[in-house]
């Protein structure tokens, strides 16, 4: 049997380690944190994403489906809460759910098993031999392995030992993502929504707040401003206090009673290849990593899984099949990636004439024009897998 080794147990390399068991690999995950935690807030995944993971596992979703909400129709608003457009998300065969990052993660390593699961390895190097890989680790620990599959984030550490280019693009704004508890009884009233499916995203001048509901009374929200409006003499929730004190309830209360909000800078990079080097191939965010204005990040790592998986399953050849991944998903992750882009200077649009302009040409925009971008991203169907 042949021996896959994944580096990193966050979403992508969790997914890479189920696609992988299905069709006849020993795996073994090694993640760097002495615990599987992922960072408190909500994730979007979208039917590119539902179609992939029931494609490597029919099991997951229904495991996390009653701690998730459907997201079906985005309500969007200005800053004083005007409804500048009701836009019901594109009919397809799946819908696409909210849920938070920690309650996919779990069930994620659920499905691929603890003893496969090697945590407090954090990854020192790796040497390429004729037939296989040898990975050190800073913990004395080593492993041997057909291949290996590097899914360490964005700052990726194999990605750095293969030489392969590291620069990331700044862009121009900063995220933050909070997580709120409110009573569920009045989650509806108290959010501005109307139906189980409704999320919402608001716009002002250089910033955006959007806000999806998890589980009952669990919120999961965003806030997104250019850099431009950023001081540097205050606290982080001073500052996002101050840039959405004035906008439409029940923002200022989301940000006030926030259990967590946690500010990144946003960056992405040019998708450029390779991303194999002899028996190690890059995944998710280590290959790819895109703004996340679709929310396409997590999403784009679970295609990435099925696609080498497929792309095994097709070819006996190891690197002729490494390459069949990497040149597969190359031209679907450039394209998301220029889409984000795009998407994040429309969002984040700050001169007042642009402003008034983008809401009226919101408004009146037919709706296949406003969920042109939602479709492209979402246009993934994904290879079968089966079962070994």
């Amino acid at each position: 049997m042949k021996r896959a080794a994944i580096i990193g147990g966050g979403i992508g390399g969790l997914t890479a380690a189920i696609a992988l068991r299905k069709i006849g690999f020993a795996v073994d995950v090694y993640e760097r944190a002495t615990e599987l935690k992922e960072v408190g807030s909500g994730i979007s995944l979208w039917p590119n994403a539902v179609r992939s993971l029931n494609q490597i596992d029919p099991d997951i979703l229904p495991r996390i489906n009653t701690r998730a909400r459907p997201l079906r129709r985005m309500l969007m608003k200005d800053a004083f809460g005007e409804r500048i457009k009701t836009l019901p998300l594109p009919v397809t065969d799946c819908t696409g759910i909210a849920i938070h990052r920690a309650e996919l993660q779990s069930a994620l390593a659920e499905a691929v098993s603890s003893r496969c699961i090697h945590l407090d390895h954090t990854f020192s190097s790796l040497e390429q031999r004729p037939n296989s890989v040898l990975i050190h680790f800073e913990n004395g620990a080593s492993a041997e392995a057909d291949f290996v599959v590097a899914c360490d984030g964005i700052h990726s550490a194999v990605r750095q030992s293969l030489g392969l280019k590291s620069k990331l693009t700044n862009r121009p704004y900063s995220v933050w993502r909070g997580m709120t508890n409110i009573n569920s009884e009045d989650e509806t009233r108290h959010l501005g929504i109307e139906h189980d499916g409704d999320f919402s995203e608001s716009y002002g001048h250089g910033t955006r707040f959007g806000i999806l509901r998890l589980s009952p009374g669990r919120i999961h929200w965003y806030a997104v401003a250019n850099n431009s409006l950023l001081p540097r003499d205050h606290s982080e929730r001073a500052v996002l206090q101050s840039l959405f004190s004035g906008w439409h309830a029940p923002i200022p209360n989301l940000i006030a009673d926030a259990e967590s909000a946690i500010c990144t800078k946003v960056q992405d990079r040019l998708v450029t290849l390779p991303w194999v080097v002899g028996r190690v191939a890059i995944l998710g965010d280590a290959a790819h990593p895109i703004s996340p204005n679709f929310g396409q990040g997590a999403c784009l790592a679970i295609e990435d899984a099925v696609v080498l998986a497929s792309s095994l399953q097709t070819h006996s050849n190891l690197r002729r099949a490494l390459r069949l991944y990497e040149h597969s998903r190359y031209p679907r992750c450039l394209e998301v990636l220029f889409m984000s882009r795009e998407a994040g200077r429309f969002a984040q649009m700050q001169n007042r004439a642009l402003v008034h302009f983008r809401k009226y040409l919101i408004k009146l925009a037919p709706r296949a024009f406003t969920t042109f971008w939602f479709r492209r991203s979402c246009d993934f169907h994904p290879p079968s897998l089966a079962v070994c």
